[in-house]
């Protein structure tokens, strides 16, 4: 489970940060020599950067499941709106557009309209 994945990250910043810690107690105990400050203070540097990602991954882990899992959700959602309509589509078959030419409305219309035409006059002329 994708889970398991954050808890092992978590485990090795863990052994990280012992192992880190171990070797600057280790550092402090030893003999002092030329490099022993800049050793130390480079191990300290270490440990605060690896509690600092400790920290956040254990603030930010449970965060991590819940939107990977709505996003996964979503997206599932939408392929599955996709299906249906690709499903509706192809049982409905092609699809025509109403116009004025196709519209059983609109030949109607037509119809009442030429029936309801009342022949022009034609003008007569008249010479006086």
């Amino acid at each position: 489970m994708k889970q398991d994945l954050l808890q092992g990250a978590l485990l090795r910043l863990q052994g990280s940060i012992l192992e880190t810690f171990e070797a600057l107690k280790d550092e402090y105990a030893s003999p002092a020599d030329e490099g022993t400050v800049d050793r130390i203070a480079t191990l300290a540097a270490r440990l605060a950067n690896l509690e600092g990602a400790l920290i956040t991954l254990q603030q930010y882990s449970q965060r991590i499941v819940e939107t990977a899992k709505a996003e996964a959700m979503e997206t599932s959602l939408a392929a599955a709106r996709m299906a249906l309509a690709e499903v509706k589509s192809a049982q409905e078959g092609p699809s025509t557009a109403v116009t004025e030419d196709n519209s059983k409305t609109m030949k109607k219309v037509r119809t009442v309209q030429k029936q309801q035409k009342k022949p022009k006059r034609a003008k007569k002329d008249t010479e006086e």
